[in-house]
């Protein structure tokens, strides 16, 4: 599907003409006596020139939909990163559309053009864009169903397979691209005046969220460490159950095993005021069904304090620091590749 932007060709040597008297046009305040409502979702920008008048226009048009619609850049971050995965699911079209939102500039908006443009009698320069209703509309259903579409494929993957690891990344493709259409939804609720079925797509969403909570917890998980430090085995732990995850004692009944390596050892700095500390961490991850290795997560880093036994403490808060953050996105990552 292609996307055609559509934006008009006014400039000042074609605006609507000066206004003599020192007041705003009276379509500004009420676009809608200019052009219907009915066909047109409108919005007003002002400026010392032209072109900045018509920036202003595009952004106060794409502010209605970010005014009603929350958590954008999250759903745009993990549809690329999802998408990155399993480059099936990219749309381009769907970029598109989730940039109407974030972005709000006139590259972004497709269907919208300057309506009328006006200078008012204090010199100040009045834009109205406008994006077409019923296109729009056209491309966002459009757009919704190829999405719905590709969400069925991935549950009915999940169906038919009986490996936890792979569901868990079918599930969280389809729960990416549930949470997108969820999002064009609304927005697409926006540009129909409320008539947009933007219930379904709630719903679609916290089903597949329950069905991917659920994997999860069958994704139990064996933690083998090397070292006896309580500080970095605890944020491992902590982070995988802040994931959704289960641990066992049991490698029977385990998914995953987890191998922990972490290292500290005195760096010879030889400074008089302080002590200092290597360290490492190792993580590596195991698909104990399909004997699979996931890419091994590394960290190291360098830490001090006015004794040795204070350094080595820090090494860990280090660490754990790093667990909870680089490694807590690698996990996540993880769960995306495709099995």
């Amino acid at each position: 599907m292609s996307l055609l932007l559509s934006f008009g060709c006014s400039s000042s040597s074609n605006l609507s003409g000066n206004n003599t008297s020192n007041t705003i046009p009276n379509w500004v305040e009420y676009p809608g006596n200019e052009f219907s409502e009915a066909k047109y979702l409108m919005a007003v920008g002002s400026g010392n020139t032209f072109e900045e008048a018509r920036r202003n226009a595009f952004s106060s048009l794409s502010a209605i939909f970010r005014s009603e619609i929350k958590s954008t850049s999250e759903v745009i971050s993990e549809f690329t990163q999802t998408s990155t995965a399993n480059n099936e699911l990219y749309s381009s079209g769907t970029t598109q559309l989730l940039n109407n939102v974030k972005i709000g500039t006139n590259q972004e908006l497709m269907n919208t053009e300057i309506l009328k443009s006006e200078v008012g009698g204090n010199g100040t320069y009045y834009a109205l864009a406008g994006m077409d209703r019923m296109e729009s509309s056209s491309i966002y259903t459009q757009e919704i169903d190829n999405n719905q579409d590709k969400v069925e494929k991935l549950l009915s993957r999940t169906e038919e397979s009986s490996d936890v690891l792979s569901d868990l990344s079918t599930l969280k493709q389809a729960l990416v691209l549930a949470k997108v259409n969820e999002n064009l939804a609304q927005q697409l609720n926006i540009i129909n005046s409320g008539m947009a079925d933007t219930k379904s797509a709630a719903m679609t969403v916290a089903s597949i969220q329950e069905k991917f909570d659920d994997t999860k917890k069958l994704a139990l998980v064996d933690l083998s460490s090397n070292h006896s430090n309580q500080t970095v085995n605890s944020a491992i732990t902590e982070t995988f159950q802040n994931e959704g995850f289960s641990f066992t004692d049991d490698e029977n009944n385990s998914i995953i095993k987890l191998n922990v390596d972490y290292r500290s050892q005195k760096a010879e700095l030889n400074r008089d005021d302080a002590e200092f500390v290597n360290w490492e961490l190792i993580i590596e991850m195991i698909d104990l069904k399909s004997n699979r290795s996931f890419k091994t997560f590394s960290a190291n880093g360098r830490d001090g304090a006015l004794s040795f036994d204070d350094a080595k403490k820090r090494a860990a808060f280090s660490a754990k620091k790093a667990i909870e953050t680089d490694f807590r996105k690698f996990l996540q990552q993880q769960l995306l590749a495709q099995n």
